[in-house]
């Protein structure tokens, strides 16, 4: 959903894509912390909390003039585009080289999968309600990514499908979604599924490789 409702927070007036980014991480984090517990909990607030360092800071790179004249407003400001992407990235890699440090297991790689999926799915349910548009358009996006999370949770109850399928299956989705609603296609938050599919599959193949240099070893 395009914003186009902007909400005042204290002394700051706020695009709705903020708070629903802000709620979509708190919710997760909570929802991972109760199911998965406390350390993979603190993990994925990790990973939500860089995402949001990154971006903000990152105005340093792309709007250096205003913060050294006025260094408050990084507090305002962040680096757009240019530093959702540059996050994205740096936390990608991060991640990735975690997994592989720490061995990530199976159990571990769908909590990842769950987390992104879950934050993407209150995401955008949060926009629906804060923006204004077609009831058709909004309905449509609510039931396609809550059926999208009840799909991902149920196959990790079930273990009815790999974590590689449900990265597909919810690329898919996003691009239906991305179809229907209004404003451009290629926006912000489908361009951070694809990284968050490419991401997924990137810790399940070194996984598989891992595993399977350990029964070549044997």
């Amino acid at each position: 959903m395009p914003v186009t409702q902007y909400y005042p927070v204290g002394a700051i007036t706020v695009p709705s894509s903020w708070i629903a980014l802000i709620v979509g991480f708190v919710m997760t984090y909570l929802f991972i912390r109760i199911y998965f517990g406390k350390i993979l909990g603190e993990r994925i607030g990790n990973i939500f909390f860089n995402m949001v360092i990154i971006w903000k800071f990152s105005v340093i790179l792309t709007d250096f003039s205003t913060v050294r004249h006025y260094p408050l407003s990084i507090l305002y400001f962040h680096g757009g585009t240019f530093g959702w992407l540059l996050a994205l990235l740096i936390v990608g890699v991060l991640t990735i080289r975690q997994g592989i440090k720490e061995k990530w297991t199976h159990r571990e790689r769908w909590m990842l999968l769950l987390a992104l999926i879950s934050w993407q799915t209150v995401y955008q349910v949060m926009m629906t309600f804060l923006n204004e548009g077609s009831l058709q358009v909004k309905w449509g996006t609510i039931a396609a990514f809550l059926g999208l999370w009840i799909l991902t949770f149920w196959s990790y109850r079930k273990t009815s499908n790999t974590v590689s399928e449900l990265s597909a299956i919810w690329l898919a989705v996003h691009f239906m979604v991305s179809a229907f609603q209004p404003g451009a296609f290629w926006n912000i938050p489908l361009i951070t599924t694809i990284s968050g599919g490419l991401l997924i599959w990137r810790v399940q193949r070194l996984a598989v490789d891992s595993v399977s240099r350990e029964e070549e070893v044997i």
